[in-house]
């Protein structure tokens, strides 16, 4: 009898299972973010104000306000999946306070959350932004748009919106969102990200335009997504510059620059080397060689036993000098990346 009875239990699980795994599917294909490979966001050919011949730019990817020192997370071999709200309050009010303190012409944002579970609903942007920065002044592009996210099984990560945000002094005149090629099978790809680019362009004093560029490339696969990223952001940069605009690229690119040499890695991630032959001659790689921006989330922070690595950087065309770049040494408190900051010179 008692066999029976669990093959009884066993079927109508099942049958109960199975239509629900089907709606949950069916309902995670019609929601899925199927950006499109150009999407303009901004337009304003009005927006004349010039920029200076010197500019500077801070990139720093924020780690939605919930990996912060203490934390690890479970996509990198860690455990945690979502942190406690008085956590990504903290970190989010110490993210706005050294932004506040170090704005400078423009700012490069990754891993910005507008409306997820992880991060308890928190526009982010907004909160960042304040009062400094409005609607012609802040832009945003959506990397991850998942209606909700099934991993970790028995605690799913949930509904996640977040992307990546450039904040200006000046307006520009363009704003367009740019997606990176995408080979992500069905189904796994409704619940991943949208990887992409984001450009601004701005006038300058001798008339040509900055295209400003905000990058967050992928992280967790074999390292053939990321070339595929690399290589159609090399196709648009460069044609850029042979039109005659300056251009400067800042973000998280999940990689290595050319020429260092830390090979630190986890089983779940990678950070691979990107060529120095990959850009034509002139180009500039531009990082600060005497600090990490990136610590591994495997395991909470703890200095000098936590992986670190350079991952955070520049990227300017010869038309562009490149004066000074600094990671500020956050100790990781507040996001699993510090902030680095250049200044630029167009020539």
């Amino acid at each position: 009898m008692g066999k029976k009875l669990f093959s009884y239990l066993l079927a109508a699980t099942t049958m109960l299972a199975l239509p629900a795994g089907l709606l949950f599917f069916a309902v995670a294909t019609f929601t899925e973010y199927r950006p499109a490979p150009q999407e303009v966001l901004y337009s304003n050919p009005q927006a004349a104000k010039r920029l200076p011949d010197s500019i500077s730019v801070t990139s720093w990817n924020i780690g939605y306000g919930g990996l912060g020192k203490a934390a690890d997370f479970f996509y990198d071999g860690g455990k945690m999946v979502r942190p406690d709200e008085e956590d990504v309050l903290k970190n989010l009010q110490g993210i706005k306070d050294f932004l506040q303190a170090h704005a400078g012409d423009f700012l490069l944002l990754q891993e910005v959350d507008v409306d997820s579970k992880r991060s308890y609903g928190i526009d982010e942007l907004r909160s960042i932004a304040g009062e400094r920065y409005d609607d012609n002044r802040r832009f945003f592009a959506y990397t991850y748009k998942a209606w909700f996210v099934p991993a970790p099984f028995f605690h799913p990560l949930g509904r996640v919106q977040a992307g990546i945000a450039t904040f200006g002094a000046r307006e520009p005149h363009h704003v367009v969102r740019y997606a990176y090629p995408n080979s992500m099978p069905y189904p796994r790809r409704l619940f991943l990200l949208k990887r992409c680019f984001l450009v601004c362009r701005y006038a300058t004093q001798s008339g040509k335009e900055l295209v400003l560029i905000n990058t967050h490339n992928s992280a967790f696969d074999n390292g053939e997504q990321r070339a595929d990223e690399l290589e159609a952001l090399r196709r648009f940069a460069v044609e850029e510059y042979e039109n005659g605009s300056y251009v400067a690229i800042g973000g998280d690119w999940n990689q290595n620059p050319p020429g260092y040499n830390n090979r630190a890695s986890t089983e779940q991630y990678t950070p691979y080397a990107i060529s120095g032959s990959l850009f034509p001659e002139g180009w500039q790689w531009v990082y600060d060689k005497t600090a990490e921006t990136m610590r591994f989330t495997n395991q909470p922070y703890v200095e000098g036993q936590t992986l670190t690595s350079v991952v955070d950087f520049f990227l300017v065309s010869p038309n562009v000098k490149a004066a000074e770049v600094t990671v500020h040494r956050l100790g990781f408190e507040h996001s699993d990346h510090n902030p680095v900051t250049a200044t630029f010179v167009l020539k």
